[in-house]
């Protein structure tokens, strides 16, 4: 697990490319370009520094939208980081379909021909360009959950996390659904900005999340997390089997004593630690029973619990409902 970023107020401030290609769906990009100035202006100092950029400086056609000029090309962009926006897909057959790989053969290309210590962060369909362009090989990553089988059988050499809202393993960082700029921003700015500062900027230019989840779940998303200790901790719960939750393991993992642990969780989230982590693994099945067909049974398996019963006894506990009842009412349509 990787340890907490400090913020330093006097870092140089990051420089971020907001891709265009053919086909993309722009509204993620402005929706960064909106926040990165939030956040100049709140800290009262540059934090993020955005740029347009593409494979050439010709106008791009967006989905739906103007065609868009970029200011830079990829290959002369000096950056830290590149931000890959979604696409439209209306079925996943779609990522394989000979004339959206011509389509997006340039930006792939141009993908892979920058520095290797420059950052990727994509989300949603975009990860299949991060994919494609071989940035992902070997690397742990996340997407739309409904690209799961297509994106696991194109892509094998990817380790496909598609039960977390975002994954950074080294340069890449990916993010799951269409609003996935926003995990990828808190991200980012958490090591960039105080507490109160990112707390404002949450408040003000971060949605929720549109399922309307159960109440039990309430505050166990990982965007709703403004302490970072916390979010990391959330992290290693959810990479974690269920029957393994300790609370002197996740201390070690964290650096911290047992005690100091279980008063920050009992500070922030009204909950002991134990009841904490056993709500998040249960929202994990939740995310689970709604996005997914697999049974309980697998569910309880890839998750860690001891049993289906087990399981099945928990959720209701928790939630006042059954599984089935739970997916019935929560479950996408």
């Amino acid at each position: 697990m990787s340890k907490p970023r400090a913020i330093n107020p006097i870092a140089p401030p990051l420089r971020l490319a907001l891709l265009l290609y053919p086909g993309c769906m722009p509204a993620g990009l402005f929706a960064t370009a909106d926040m990165a100035r939030a956040a100049h202006l709140r800290a009262q100092r540059p934090v993020i520094n955005t740029c347009w950029a593409g494979v050439d400086l010709q106008a791009v056609p967006t989905w739906q939208g103007p065609a868009l000029a970029p200011t830079v090309t990829l290959a002369q962009a000096e950056v830290d980081a590149v931000l890959v926006p979604g696409l439209w897909l209306s079925s996943p057959d779609g990522l394989q379909a000979p004339p959206l790989q011509r389509q997006l053969a340039p930006t792939i290309a141009a993908l892979r021909a920058l520095p290797r210590r420059t950052q990727v962060w994509s989300y949603c369909a975009g990860v299949a360009l991060a994919a494609g362009s071989g940035r992902l090989h070997g690397r742990a990553a996340t997407a739309t959950w409904w690209l799961q089988a297509a994106l696991q059988q194109q892509f094998r050499a990817v380790q496909w996390r598609f039960d977390e809202p975002l994954v950074e393993d080294g340069a890449i960082t990916t993010a799951a659904g269409a609003n996935g700029y926003l995990p990828l921003m808190l991200h980012a700015l958490a090591a960039r900005l105080d507490a109160a500062a990112l707390g404002d900027l949450q408040s003000l230019l971060m949605l929720p999340r549109p399922r309307s989840n159960h109440p039990a779940f309430a505050g166990h998303d990982l965007m709703a997390v403004t302490d970072a200790e916390l979010r990391r901790a959330m992290v290693w719960v959810q990479h974690n089997p269920a029957t393994a939750l300790r609370l002197p393991l996740l201390a070690d993992a964290l650096g911290v004593s047992s005690r100091t642990l279980a008063r920050r969780v009992q500070a922030h989230t009204g909950l002991s630690a134990a009841h904490w982590m056993r709500r998040i693994k249960l929202r994990q099945v939740s995310e689970a029973l709604c996005d997914t067909p697999q049974p309980l049974k697998r569910i309880a398996e890839n998750l860690g619990f001891a049993s289906e019963a087990g399981l099945h006894r928990a959720f209701r506990q928790a939630t006042g409902q059954t599984p089935l009842a739970y997916r019935t009412a929560h479950g996408a349509r």
